[in-house]
């Protein structure tokens, strides 16, 4: 199943609203910060075995540092290049992506992971509002659609995009591309996201942009959002169908 995909019509009665809120999926939605990190930890520990390479000790900080980066960056950002020599870091990159979506895939369909607090009931009362909602991420196709399939976001969202499936379709080359695809089908857009990288991406379309300080972004990192959140219910009390003021 690709990933592009315009889902059904939620059934809400409600009053449309050409405001959509374009949502990053890691550190917004789900929460990774234990189960999905620990996957791609396993991944690398299985990525060094693989190659007969001495396996370090995994830097989950590290890991969760390049979470948000496009595939295979983030494969790449998350290996110690001191642990692989030179002429092997493209082929062990490769072997990791492989490994850590696996492992990602398996904990997904285990259970364990979940939306962050308040995550359905923002969703659907933003439906109710009529917002069109839209899903992107970095992430690979597999990863994408288990965290899809596996929370039940079809719910919600009536469009959703991997970077794999839009380079795929050529819809977008990177994020910016992406949110870029998903703010020009409506009047205005609002770009929600937990790293530098999301408000960056949602400036460059025109949108305005919320920087989620709950996920893995640091507060630093999205000071430029014209709104920042500590919590995903508070959402609901911003002006999104409003002119932005900086907060």
């Amino acid at each position: 199943m690709h990933t592009s995909t315009n889902y059904a019509n939620t059934g809400h009665s409600r009053q449309a609203l050409d405001v959509a809120l374009v949502f990053d999926m890691d550190g917004t939605l789900l929460d990774g910060r234990e189960a999905v990190v620990n996957a791609v930890a396993e991944g690398l520990h299985e990525t060094y075995r693989h190659f007969n390479l001495p396996v370090p000790t995994i830097d989950h900080d590290r890991i969760a540092a390049a979470i948000g980066l496009p595939t295979p960056t983030f494969f790449r950002a998350a290996t110690d290049p001191g642990t692989v020599p030179p002429e092997l870091i493209d082929r062990f990159v490769g072997e990791f992506e492989v490994r850590s979506t696996r492992a990602e895939v398996a904990a997904l369909q285990r259970g364990e992971t979940d939306l962050f607090a308040g995550a359905e009931h923002t969703l659907q009362a933003l439906v109710d509002r009529g917002h069109p909602l839209a899903l992107f991420s970095n992430a690979n196709d597999p990863y994408f659609e288990a965290v899809v399939e596996t929370h039940e976001l079809r719910r919600f969202f009536h469009q959703a995009i991997s970077l794999e499936s839009a380079v795929r379709q050529r819809l977008a080359r990177n994020k910016a591309g992406i949110v870029r695809h998903l703010a020009d089908q409506h009047a205005q857009a609002v770009v929600i996201g937990d790293r530098v990288h999301d408000i960056e991406a949602g400036r460059s379309a025109g949108a305005l942009t919320v920087g989620c300080l709950y996920g893995f972004g640091k507060p630093e990192e999205l000071r430029s959002a014209d709104w920042t959140i500590n919590s995903l219910p508070e959402l609901l009390e911003l002006p999104l169908t409003k002119s932005a003021t900086r907060q």
